[in-house]
């Protein structure tokens, strides 16, 4: 009888006796999560992303499904399937790290991942023939590539597009991590969400402050609540002071559920005019960003050590031994 082996790295992940070899090196594997694994039958040769299996959170229950049929659902509900071809690469690479990263973390009880864009990855079923064929092409041609720093797997974030430049993880998350630095993402212009204005009544923009910040003063004329604006590399708000308060960008992108903490106001005596650039987190790989530098001749692996530098694209292997 054969069994898949796959290391520690990933024994969250369905294979008989868990060992998971890099192609290109070995890896030392981070602590391995507590979920149990479970068993899975596999033939040899059979590609990586087909011999495991995920557990999935769907808002029907957990499903079982391939690492490949998951990577094209997700990628139908991230990336435009009309995108180049490179781009769609890059991103089917950096949902298989994401994926692989928060399945080992074990966040999810009785599950590897789920299927909210708010929490792992979205995850649709929906597609053109045409859009799941080319969807499935990129899918396969990456069968098992993943993105490692430091012989690890990354966590691979990323979003839609920036408005110029990508923010690091320091100044969102407040984690210094090497490889999500602030890097210059030009051509996404084109993008459908990379510029949006809106406009609060006075007294509206003072409630969504209130709610988040109780020490807050926005008495008297709004021309004089917002002051001093400091600014990350990436061109977002880091702090700003609003009626005497210092307020993250973070907290005030949230609180006016605005697109992006790349933020510029208009102050008027009865509304705030907010302009955002850019969509998403912004840290990370930039979906159109991908997209200008595909179009500009970039391949899948220049557009990932572009957007995480310092990184190495290695490739998964399952091995089988007899039992």
């Amino acid at each position: 009888m054969k069994r898949l082996v796959i290391i520690p790295l990933f024994v969250v992940l369905l294979c008989c006796a868990p060992f998971l070899l890099f192609a290109e090196g070995e890896a030392e594997p981070p602590r391995p999560s507590s979920a149990a694994p479970q068993k899975q039958e596999a033939e040899a040769g059979e590609p990586f992303d087909a011999q495991v299996t995920l557990r999935v959170l769907t808002d029907g229950g957990v499903e079982e499904m391939s690492l490949e049929d998951y990577l094209i659902g997700t990628l139908l509900a991230e990336m435009p399937a009309s995108f180049p071809e490179e781009a769609l690469k890059a991103q089917a690479i950096a949902s298989r790290t994401f994926a692989l990263r928060k399945a080992e973390t074990g966040k999810h009880v009785g599950a590897d991942v789920c299927t909210s864009y708010a929490c792992c990855q979205g995850w649709s079923a929906d597609g053109t023939a045409e859009e799941i064929e080319r969807i499935t092409q990129a899918v396969r041609a990456t069968d098992g590539l993943v993105v490692t720093y430091d012989g690890k797997l990354i966590d691979a974030t990323f979003f839609c597009c920036t408005g110029g430049k990508t923010e690091s993880a320091l100044a969102v998350w407040g984690s210094d991590i090497p490889y999500l630095q602030s890097v210059v993402s030009p051509g996404e212009e084109d993008a459908p969400r990379y510029e949006d204005t809106v406009i609060f009544s006075a007294e509206e923009f003072a409630e969504k402050l209130a709610a988040v910040c109780p020490e807050v003063n926005l008495s008297g004329s709004p021309a004089n609540w917002i002051g001093a604006v400091e600014r990350t590399e990436g061109g977002g708000i880091g702090t700003v002071f609003i009626g005497g308060a210092a307020i993250k960008g973070t907290t005030l992108r949230s609180a006016l559920g605005v697109r992006s903490t790349d933020m510029d106001f208009v102050v008027t005596d009865d509304a705030i005019t907010v302009t955002t650039h850019g969509f998403g987190h912004r840290v990370g790989f930039s979906q159109y960003g991908a997209k200008a530098m595909a179009e500009d001749g970039s391949d899948f692996e220049a557009i990932l050590a572009h957007y995480y530098p310092g990184t190495e694209i290695k490739k998964l292997l399952c091995h089988q031994t007899e039992q």
